[in-house]
């Protein structure tokens, strides 16, 4: 993997184990907890971000032989979409079908999630220097996408999410004894 690549999926990586290591013990009602009927429970949280890494995976392999992926320029709103998730700015998910259900369990969610990644590892790795800045990837929000532009935008939904689910420990309701 193109040293840049490797740098940015590491930190993904790192960020990924951090997120789950924090809900690893968690019982599985807090797990399920939403704190209102318009926010997500954790497992949604987690689905989701599986969703958004599976379409991804997806756009890559619609993209890979498709005639005008050669005319396509990855698009300057990424920065714009990037400051927005580091910044928790924005309410809605871009596309409906990225909605998590929340019923996945979280065993499921991790082995969907490894699966994933391993897959996103593969496709990485075909990243040469001569290729390093064609699009390989499209974004909803975003565009069309190089490899690190894609690595980018991930690191920054995976941050959102992130503070999204320290928020949903600090509401979840303690049992006084």
């Amino acid at each position: 993997m193109l040293k840049e690549l490797k740098a940015s999926w590491d930190k993904l990586e790192d960020q990924r184990q951090r997120m789950l290591s924090m809900i690893e013990d968690l019982p599985t009602d807090q797990l399920q907890f939403a704190p209102s009927a318009d926010r997500w429970s954790i497992l949604q949280v987690i689905q989701h971000v599986v969703q958004g890494e599976t379409a991804m995976l997806h756009s890559e392999k619609e993209l890979r032989n498709h005639p005008l992926r050669e005319h396509l320029q990855p698009g300057d709103i990424v920065g714009i979409v990037k400051d927005l998730l580091e910044k928790d700015m924005v309410d809605a998910v871009p596309d409906p079908s990225m909605e998590p259900d929340g019923n996945m369990t979280l065993d499921e969610l991790r082995r969907l999630w490894h699966e994933k990644r391993q897959a996103m590892t593969v496709l990485l790795d075909t990243v040469r220097e001569e290729n390093r800045n064609r699009v390989m990837f499209s974004h909803v929000a975003s565009g069309p996408l190089t490899a690190l532009q894609m690595l980018e935008i991930a690191e920054a939904h995976l941050g959102t999410h992130t503070r999204q689910i320290e928020q949903l420990l600090k509401e979840f309701p303690t049992r006084r004894t």
